[in-house]
């Protein structure tokens, strides 16, 4: 078992490969993720960070690779950007076909907890180790529920976290917590809404029930009590009955602006909302009961798909008045690969190594030098160099595209891959919300010079991710009416001249000093349903169909025209496929010799989410049988939570919608 740490390159990668889920397009991770490191002398640098959604153009991307091969011929064209190939690898982490699991996953250290949810953990206490040698820490590890890809009886461990660590006085306390995050997934699953859209129209309607709420902790989305589920259908039964004549007696009103059900899902995620917070407070207390803590000495960390709740984090933030705050921009699942990698260099030297994620921008990068901007010449009006002054002007005609370094990571668009507008307007986020086919009272971000963030907002600290919804000052909410939230918050991002933005540095102070307001409005730049565009190609589709006339790469100012006469209606196909068949021929013919015996949808999803790994075993008709009847056994047993989440996985299966649609199946 190897357990030293050579100098050189390593990947650490969130993936899954089996040929039954290729071919069906289920998988049991979603957001996988591939990072390269290097490490000499206990220096680690985090290269490049590859979120497969932005290669393959599949939301989430829950999607199994067919082979070990075919997972190393993707790779090493991905490592050729720097002249590597998988035999310049030292090790490959996280998945068990590409390496040793037992070197890589220190199961034996904490044998309770899961080993998804302790690489969550990793993401963000050791981000920055200078904060974790030197400061205190107080983590959370909070998400759905975790994966047995690499843990195949993660079932049978705590699957949230809670961490007290003290490096300077050898302290790193584990604790099994209660994750709000199963509520939230339980509601996407219900409403068929994104997590983030529930958040939003939370906030956006002021449509309020009267229902008290008891408190909800959860330690695990597997062993859930019919008491828990209970509660939760009550809540909703009490909202879905509600009626007009109810108003003022079990309700305040029926916000106009909404539909009913909008107003009655934004009454139910407000509750949900308060809960998660009590949730989130109980997590602490317990800390601060069993450790005696005072969490103003602390900095507060989390990671999980809960920590993208901006209103919770700032909640917690103020009301415990932690010292500071720590959480990767890739928190979700989409941060796996990165908490891998950090979880092994923290086992294998002790803790005592050097990283730091300075900021988000390790995806791939865009070369204009390179791109054939010679195939767009009949919609291109003007090409010029960058000119801070002249941007900030365009954006305040109409929102730009904006390309800029190497992608984020993450879920978040931080001024990379952007669409930017004019936050003085609230015709700016009608526009954005158009162009993005988003529903109205989505709102839109703010980017802040941080030096000014004391005169706009209520809270002073900095959120470089966007994982804060800050309350802007009451006499600035006219002045900025694109972004304010209902409640009169934003869920900002804050930059300074120290950022590697340095072009969109300039253009905000150029705006600054032009409207005197130190904010444009930011949202990612994709379409409904597509993940945040990856290079300068899909970005030109983009705007062409969307009708955006200036659009900046990398600086270099583009100025378009006739869109009228661009032909293409859809976003641009990605680059990687992991397709394995040309035609619906050859695609019937994996699927019968794959699944001679033709088991069901429902059995197929028992094989791949629980890790039969038996390929084999589908070529005989007896065991398929079998597999039909545990299948139908193992449904039967679930949580009503853990249903939710594989409804939810089954109805997000885009891959699988789009083999129908191409191959008439």
């Amino acid at each position: 078992m190897i357990k030293e740490l050579k100098d050189g390159y390593y990947l650490s990668a969130y993936v899954e490969i089996d040929p039954l889920g290729n071919i069906y397009k289920i998988a049991h991770r979603h957001d996988q993720s591939i990072a390269l490191w290097h490490v000499k002398h206990r220096e680690v640098k985090l290269i490049h960070y590859w979120e497969l959604e932005r290669l393959s153009g599949s939301k989430k991307h829950q999607y199994c690779f067919f082979s070990k091969e075919q997972f190393d011929k993707v790779v090493d064209e991905l490592l050729s950007t720097y002249d590597l190939t998988l035999k310049d690898i030292v090790e490959i982490f996280g998945t068990p076909e590409l390496g040793d699991r037992d070197t890589y996953m220190s199961i034996e250290c904490y044998p309770e907890f899961s080993y998804h949810s302790m690489c969550h953990l990793a993401s963000c206490v050791f981000m920055n180790t200078e904060i974790f040698h030197n400061e205190k820490i107080l983590a959370f590890s909070v998400d759905g529920g975790s994966d047995i890809v690499s843990d195949t009886i993660a079932y049978k461990r705590f699957p949230f976290i809670g961490c007290f660590s003290d490096y300077k006085n050898d302290i790193f306390e584990l604790e099994s917590v209660c994750s709000p995050a199963i509520l939230w997934d339980y509601m996407s699953s219900y409403y068929t809404m994104r997590e983030g859209s529930l958040m939003a129209l939370a906030s956006a309607s002021k449509s309020v029930a009267y229902y008290t709420m008891e408190d909800i902790l959860l330690h695990s989305n597997v062993n859930v009590s019919g008491e828990v589920y209970d509660k939760i259908n009550n809540l909703l039964e009490f909202v879905d009955n509600l009626t007009q004549e109810d108003a003022g007696t079990k309700f305040n009103y029926f916000d106009e602006r909404f539909s009913e059900r909008e107003n009655k899902i934004s009454m139910i995620m407000k509750i949900i909302e308060d809960l998660s917070k009590r949730i989130m407070e109980h997590n602490i207390e317990l800390f601060i009961e069993k450790y005696d803590i005072d969490t103003k000495e602390f900095y507060l960390a989390v990671a999980g798909g809960f920590a993208l709740n901006c209103p919770c984090n700032t909640y917690l933030m103020n009301k415990y008045d932690f010292k500071g705050f720590v959480a990767p921009p890739c928190v979700s699942d989409s941060g796996m690969a990165l908490g891998i990698g950090l979880y092994v260099f923290y086992d294998r030297l002790g803790g005592d190594f050097h990283f730091q994620l300075e900021d988000a921008y390790w995806g791939d990068r865009s070369d204009f030098e390179s791109f054939e901007i010679d195939n767009y010449s009949q919609y291109i009006k003007s090409m010029s160099d960058f000119n801070p002054k002249q941007a900030a002007m365009d954006i305040m005609e109409f929102p730009i595209i904006w390309i800029e370094n190497g992608a984020e990571i993450g879920p978040r668009a931080l001024g990379s891959r952007s669409l930017l507008g004019d936050p003085r307007k609230m015709k700016t986020k009608d526009e954005l919300n158009h162009i993005k086919k988003r529903q109205w009272w989505r709102p839109v971000a703010p980017i802040i010079l941080k030096d000014n963030i004391k005169d706009w907002f209520e809270d002073q600290y900095e959120s470089p991710f966007m994982l804060h919804a800050s309350k802007i000052r009451q006499e600035k909410i006219d002045e900025i009416v694109a972004i304010v939230h209902e409640n009169g918050t934003a869920r900002l991002q804050s930059i300074d001249e120290s950022t590697r933005q340095k072009k969109i540095y300039q253009v905000l102070k150029n705006f600054y000093e032009i409207t005197k307001v130190p904010i444009i409005c930011n949202t990612s730049l994709n379409d409904k349903g597509e993940p945040i565009i990856n290079n300068i190609e899909q970005a030109i589709n983009f705007a062409l169909r969307k009708k955006i006339y200036v659009m900046y790469i990398d600086g270099k100012r583009i100025e378009l025209m006739n869109h009228e006469n661009y032909g293409i209606k859809t976003p641009l196909k990605r680059d990687v496929t992991l397709y394995m068949w040309k035609n619906k021929e050859e695609y019937r013919k994996f699927v019968k010799d794959y699944n001679p015996y033709d088991i069901s949808l429902r059995a197929i999803f028992y094989y791949i989410h629980t890790k039969v790994n038996d390929i084999q075993l589908l070529q005989d008709k007896r065991e398929c049988k079998r597999l039909e009847i545990k299948s139908q056994m193992f449904f039967n047993t679930l949580s009503p939570f853990m249903k939710a989440d594989l409804k939810k996985a089954f109805k997000d299966n885009n891959y699988y919608k789009e083999l129908e649609e191409e191959l008439g199946l």
